[in-house]
């Protein structure tokens, strides 16, 4: 996949891209960001080592997928970048998208995608409508859940690596994304802050139930536990996990 980061490539906004090439960095070939042309991944990022910055799309002819790496405050897709998804769809690219904004609610890149029979994905899309019932848990699961004093505190990066530590040491773990760059990396999840409120608690002990087989899971957190803006995810999840423990991120 190529990944597109065009100009914005701050810790925050591109923690998408960031956390795809740390953890995923096989299935990368490529970041699209004009400014950084020339460079690599290593030296404008911090991660990915050689991976190449580049210019275009024509830059990495072997890519097959464009993934839009950034996670702006609301979500939308930068104006200027519609001429580059209209052009990865040209060239038939599967187009994954885990913007607020979906790609196939867009009336132009939809009807782009239909005639070069091309796929968009849009990682925050879901049809989540169960409440939480409070049973069926297994008490032989560890449940592990990151929560935070804020956003972009970690909760994801955290989750992952205490995952893979515990793996590392010989423990039966999971890692459980709930929002779209955890599920870029797992391959799986629910983006929490999609789900209607009345369902967050429902969709998060759906994840539980889907993934108690392993000895421990280390969920990821989302929103913060006092922001005002955000606190209210964070309140549903943690009703739905009914987490064993908590680490805080800040």
């Amino acid at each position: 996949m190529i990944v597109l980061t065009d100009g914005h490539n701050d810790l925050h906004t591109a923690k998408t891209a960031i956390c795809v090439i740390r953890y995923r960095p096989e299935e990368v070939v490529a970041v699209l960001d004009r400014e950084s042309a020339g460079k690599t991944c290593g030296q404008v990022m911090g991660v990915g080592g050689e991976i190449p910055v580049v210019a275009s799309l024509a830059d990495a002819p072997e890519a097959n997928t464009l993934l839009v790496g950034i996670a702006p405050p609301g979500g939308k897709i930068p104006a200027h970048w519609r001429r580059i998804v209209l052009e990865a769809i040209a060239r038939k690219l599967t187009v994954i998208s885990g913007l607020h904004d979906f790609l196939n609610d867009d009336p132009e890149f939809s009807q782009a995608a239909a005639e070069y029979g091309v796929r968009l994905i849009d990682l925050r899309d879901n049809d989540e409508h169960d409440v939480s019932s409070g049973h069926g848990l297994r008490e032989g699961c560890l449940r592990i859940h990151t929560v935070a004093n804020d956003c972009s505190c970690g909760k994801m990066l955290v989750a992952v690596e205490v995952s893979e530590g515990l793996r590392r040491a010989g423990v039966d773990a999971a890692f459980v994304a709930t929002g779209q760059t955890g599920i870029m990396v797992a391959g799986s999840g629910i983006a929490i802050d999609r789900v209607i409120s009345d369902f967050v608690s429902g969709a998060a002990e759906k994840l539980v139930l889907a993934n108690q087989h392993h000895e421990v899971i280390v969920v990821e957190g989302q929103g913060s536990l006092f922001h005002p803006r955000y606190s209210g995810v964070t309140l549903g999840m943690l009703h739905g996990l009914m987490p064993d423990g908590l680490i805080y991120c800040y």
